[in-house]
């Protein structure tokens, strides 16, 4: 009997698919959290996992931009804002909030914070360019911060 070698099954395609159905997952979670107030965006979230892994060149990476840019058009932010931050944040205060602090709860919790802070000061400064209409930074956006950073704590820790 002949044994197929080239006839075994490619599990590189599960990948593949789980991201898909992750991608989808987030599509609709940002629909429902654009309806519902006490669903978070998760804003902060990717911000932080973007920080974490940018020197990766992954597939996820992409995944987590494209969910950024997703979020800003479904709440009526200004397009590509949260990328301009983030080049921002990751040349002018990473290195230094690495320094200051050495805790990963409060580089996570900074990092959460200045996504969403920073997000109303760019989208407050470009509506001021553009004669838009200017944001508000509701209480609602600290039950984000708080949720946000407590997602990123649990899901993106790096076990030493």
């Amino acid at each position: 009997m002949q044994t197929f070698s080239n006839m075994r099954r490619n599990s590189s395609y599960n990948q593949h698919i789980g991201l898909f159905f992750l991608a989808l997952f987030l599509v609709v979670y940002q629909v429902f959290s654009g309806i519902y107030l006490f669903l978070s965006p998760l804003a902060g979230f990717f911000f932080v996992y973007i920080t974490k892994n940018f020197k990766s060149d992954n597939i996820e990476l992409y995944l987590a931009f494209a969910y950024l840019c997703f979020f800003e058009l479904n709440h009526g932010f200004y397009l590509f804002s949260l990328t301009f931050l983030f080049a921002l944040f990751y040349n002018f205060l990473k290195p230094h909030i690495e320094v200051m602090f050495q805790n990963e709860l409060w580089i996570v919790t900074i990092t959460v914070a200045s996504a969403y802070m920073g997000l109303f000061v760019v989208n407050t400064f470009l509506a001021y360019m553009f004669g838009g209409e200017f944001f508000v930074f509701g209480i609602v956006y600290f039950f984000y911060i708080v949720i946000d950073t407590i997602l990123a704590l649990l899901l993106l820790r790096r076990y030493r």
